[in-house]
């Protein structure tokens, strides 16, 4: 691939990510507090849970798949990374937490992507199947992954 085809096809995925991103954040805004932790029947999560789970999996999938440390704390990884659910409602704080970093952690990424920061990737393949060899391929899954929980979120919304 082209450096100038690389530099276009990357800077596609960053905007299917920002776009996607901005899709979360108006629905996060779009619900009262006590509604983003409701957790209907049958569901064993809530929206703002799937909220905090797409920012830990994608920190997760690109800083530590790279080898370098999260931009968030590790108990973010404890309440959102995969095999949890929720245990306690969001507060206040932590809704604003989440809402914060859901745009924030954007640039940031995409400054480390840009100047160099992702040298070496942890080749292996994930439980749906996807065999992730570098952080390029980290970064394409992480928007197929937002885009299954963009789904559940649009499942769960309809018993709110």
């Amino acid at each position: 691939m082209t450096e100038l085809i690389f530099y276009y096809w990357m800077e596609a995925t960053f905007k299917t990510w920002k776009t996607s991103r901005n899709l979360f954040l108006t629905l996060l805004e779009s619900y009262k507090l006590d509604q983003l932790n409701q957790i209907p029947q049958g569901f064993n999560n809530n929206l703002i849970w799937n909220i905090g789970h797409v920012i830990v999996a994608q920190q997760g999938l690109v800083y530590k798949g790279s080898g370098l440390p999260t931009h968030l704390p590790d108990e973010m990884f404890g309440r959102y990374g995969i095999g949890t659910k929720p245990e306690v409602p969001v507060s206040v704080d932590e809704y604003e937490v989440l809402k914060a970093l859901l745009m924030d952690l954007i640039p940031q990424t995409e400054s480390d992507f840009y100047n160099g920061k992702f040298v070496t990737y942890h080749e292996r393949t994930i439980k749906t199947g996807f065999h992730l060899s570098t952080v390029e391929d980290a970064l394409v899954f992480n928007n197929f992954h937002e885009g299954l929980h963009m789904g559940y979120i649009m499942s769960i919304r309809k018993f709110i």
